[in-house]
């Protein structure tokens, strides 16, 4: 037990008390030093980490939900008392441990789905990264591994050109606008259903993407930049009368990085149901696999279309770096998740050979 210094040029400190044994490592040995008579006085003050359970922390974090949107809320309190809190609430929080999280995780996975661990994950990293900075526990085990479900086992199913129209004609009302929309863009599915008809510029033929709806709330897009796209003219249309529908509703306030209740800005969005509310996702998708089904089109989801505008821009032969701006992802992701379509779609490059070295036979 001590302080040492690690070959990394890190100091380590590792203190017992009542015969269990806790450890840190720190930037500089002054941290050290402060971290060890810190926990060494909480073992006095039996205010020491180890002693508090899973559960007994849940119930003081969840706390910190109260003045949420309720959908937020409800989201992390399903997730605890249906799965963290029967498997690890009596455990001390200090002593879960990686393998613990991927065993919780392997159980939702096979008892429902991968989906469904996914969302346990997420509830599971926000509460411990929350323990480790209220010094509760020295360091969160959902950090240790990558303990994220993958969902995506096999490629998306896209549609070919005739059939993506084929399944729009089927489709009626604000679902058909909002299919049109993400096959036109390329966006989130809460992207779109974040759209209001202060976002379209008409005259430039614009369009900006700046939040999106997720379960209820109001929130910053994924990677929090907004970004401005050229408005396909099959799209220009549809616009100009959702734009008169709209009523010359209010624009939104300045949401920051906060989360708002989708409910607060009923009738003020671009796409919207009958009684005002934002696009719902569960209704959407349910239009669609009617629509798929109606057309004879492989059955495919809202992510679905995303899917299919990035294997036509590829077909274009766009580079990976073009397709992740105008979709609001990384490079590195769309090489990741679209390796398949990238891969599979050679036809740009056999082309440019051919105008530059054709006549060469």
């Amino acid at each position: 037990m001590g302080i040492d210094r690690l070959s990394s040029g890190a100091w380590r400190v590792r203190v017992q008390v009542e015969g269990r044994r806790v450890a840190a490592t720190f930037v500089t040995k002054r941290e050290a030093e402060e971290w060890e008579v810190l926990t060494r006085a909480k073992a006095i003050t039996t205010g020491l980490p180890g002693r508090m359970t899973v559960a007994e922390y849940a119930s003081r974090w969840i706390e910190g939900y109260r003045n949420s949107p309720a959908n937020t809320r409800r989201f992390h309190q399903v997730n605890l008392d249906h799965w963290i809190l029967p498997h690890l609430g009596p455990r001390p929080a200090a002593e879960v441990t990686p393998t613990d999280i991927t065993t919780l995780l392997n159980r939702v996975t096979d008892a429902v789905s991968a989906s469904r661990a996914d969302r346990v994950y997420r509830t599971l990293s926000v509460l411990f990264r929350s323990a480790e900075a209220d010094d509760v526990i020295t360091r969160t085990p959902t950090r240790a591994k990558r303990h994220r479900p993958r969902r995506q086992k096999t490629p998306h199913a896209v549609l070919e050109r005739p059939a993506a129209r084929a399944v729009l004609l089927q489709m009626r009302g604000w679902q058909r606008d909002t299919g049109l929309l993400q096959l036109s863009l390329g966006a989130r599915f809460g992207e779109i259903a974040g759209l209001t008809p202060h976002d379209v510029d008409l005259r430039s033929g614009t369009i900006t993407i700046r939040r999106r709806v997720s379960r209820g709330t109001v929130r910053a897009t994924k990677n929090h930049r907004q970004r401005t796209l050229e408005l396909p003219r099959s799209a220009v249309a549809t616009c100009e009368r959702l734009i008169r529908e709209s009523c010359d509703a209010p624009p939104l306030p300045d949401l920051g990085d906060r989360e708002h209740a989708a409910t607060e800005f009923d009738r003020r969005w671009l796409i919207q149901t009958s009684t005002g509310r934002s696009a719902c996702l569960t209704s959407f998708n349910r239009a669609l696999h009617a629509a798929c089904e109606a057309a004879g089109t492989p059955d495919l989801s809202s992510h679905g279309l995303r899917h299919t505008y990035v294997s036509w821009m590829i077909d274009e032969g766009h580079s990976a770096d073009k397709i992740a701006f105008w979709i609001g992802d990384t490079p590195q992701t769309v090489r990741a998740v679209y390796a398949h379509m990238l891969e599979a779609s050679s036809a740009p490059a056999a082309a440019a050979i051919d105008a530059a070295l054709g006549d060469l036979a």
